[in-house]
């Protein structure tokens, strides 16, 4: 899908050179390593839709500055569950009522400590039109006081965290995505704390983790083949090959990012073979 590399690092600082469209043969080059790629990205699992398999595009031009550098270039696909749309729609309305009735038998104390600070703060400014601001400040104590106790009602009890709660396991594992990059010229794995992974082809990094993302725990993983050099920021920097044409593939890397239960089956559906196979010894 989205490829931009040379173009893109440009469009982000300066280009004292300038742009030249990329030839023909360039792009038929870029076109057919990205269709190497595509088959080596996994089907869609039963019951879920691939929402994003167009054909691949490549950069039409690129800043001057870097055409010597590797050009980086990438290929995605986005997956989404089809099978449980009915679930999601039913569990998403009951945390939505469960949340609304909450707050509706909390508006009558919410209203009247509105009421209470509109009052407060109509006086307030009467005093501040009169010009005795020091008996205005006196208000604001009050005020505070009202606003905590607002925050407090509306706060009270369990109902938005058992609705957000529900809402969050609603959404979970209803997308996920696997993007390989060629020649980008840097990587590192989105979380501090990664596992090792096991895959195909010898990769110089495999790795996976996993985040809490809006309640639930989210799965990633990174693959990197080619040659690299360790970045003082703790990552890697890609090598560029001397005998390799920069709009070739130097090094590429694969990233997933999944729910963490499903993390592992999308790990092993990916042809890392076949994509190891596009890097030159």
């Amino acid at each position: 899908m989205l490829a931009l590399g040379a173009a893109k690092v440009a469009a982000d600082s300066p280009c004292n050179k300038g742009y030249r469209d990329t030839s023909a043969a360039e792009r038929a080059t870029m076109m057919r390593i990205l269709e190497a790629v595509r088959p080596a990205l996994p089907p869609a699992p039963k019951g879920w839709v691939v929402v994003n398999d167009d054909p691949p595009s490549v950069p039409q031009s690129l800043c001057m500055d870097y055409e010597r550098k590797p050009w980086s270039y990438d290929y995605s696909r986005t997956y989404r569950t089809s099978d449980r749309n009915d679930e999601i729609d039913a569990a998403t309305r009951a945390a939505a009522e469960l949340m609304q009735a909450d707050m509706a038998k909390k508006q009558p104390r919410l209203a009247a400590i509105m009421a209470k600070s509109e009052a407060l703060t109509k006086q307030q400014i009467a005093l501040i039109q009169k010009g005795d601001m020091n008996k205005a400040v006196e208000f604001n104590e009050q005020l505070a006081a009202l606003q905590e106790e607002y925050r407090r009602v509306a706060d009270e009890g369990d109902a938005q965290a058992r609705g957000e709660a529900m809402m969050n396991e609603a959404m979970r594992d209803i997308e996920f995505s696997v993007s390989v990059r060629v020649n980008p010229w840097s990587e590192s794995p989105a979380a501090a704390d990664t596992t090792p992974v096991t895959v195909p082809g010898k990769p110089v990094a495999a790795c996976r983790w996993s985040s809490r993302r809006e309640g639930f725990r989210q799965g990633g993983a990174l693959v990197v083949y080619g040659q690299w050099r360790p970045t003082t920021s703790g990552g890697l920097g890609l090598v560029a090959r001397g005998h390799v044409p920069a709009n070739a593939v130097h090094g590429l890397s694969v990233h997933v990012d999944a729910d963490e239960d499903r993390l592992t089956s999308v790990i092993e559906a990916i042809d890392f073979d076949a994509l190891a196979t596009l890097v030159p010894p």
